[in-house]
C-alpha cells in the first residue's frame, strides 16, 4: 500500500493466466507467514518490507486445489521497486474502489481481498 492507500498489484501475463494479482507465494516448511510475505516480496519486487499487520484471509478452490491465503499490510523499508520475474509485465498501484470495478481482470485471490470493507 502506498501513502494514498492504494494497493500494489503485478500483472501476470502467461499463456495460462492474464490477470492483476498481489505479490506473494507459498509458505516454505518451517517458515512463518510474515516471513513468507517478506521473502516473496523481495524475490518478486526487489524490496524489503515491514509487515505492519494481518488484514485478512480467505480459502477457496482454484484449479482443483484448496488455496489458503493470508493478506498483510506492509510498508516498503528499502530497495528499488522492480519486477524480477518474467511472468509479470506490469506493476501498478490501484485504489480499492478501482479494483472493485475491474473484477474480471483480477486473480481469484485479489477478488477475495477486494471484498473487505477496508484494508487499512
Amino acid at each position: 500500500m502506498d501513502q494514498e492507500g492504494r494497493v500494489l498489484l503485478m500483472h501476470r501475463n502467461t499463456p495460462k493466466r492474464i490477470q492483476w494479482e498481489l505479490p506473494g507465494g507459498k509458505i516454505e516448511e518451517g517458515e512463518e507467514p510474515e516471513g513468507t510475505a517478506r521473502r516473496e516480496i523481495k524475490e518478486e519486487l526487489g524490496i524489503n518490507v515491514e509487515i505492519v499487520k494481518k488484514i485478512g484471509e480467505a480459502s477457496f478452490q482454484e484449479d482443483g486445489f484448496m488455496m489458503d491465503y493470508l493478506w498483510f499490510l506492509a510498508r516498503i523499508e528499502s530497495g528499488d521497486l522492480e519486477l524480477r520475474e518474467d511472468k509479470f509485465d506490469d506493476l501498478r498501484y490501484f485504489a480499492l474502489e478501482d479494483m472493485r470495478e475491474m473484477q474480471a481482470e483480477l486473480s481469484a485471490n485479489t477478488k477475495n481481498l477486494v471484498k473487505l470493507e477496508s484494508i487499512v
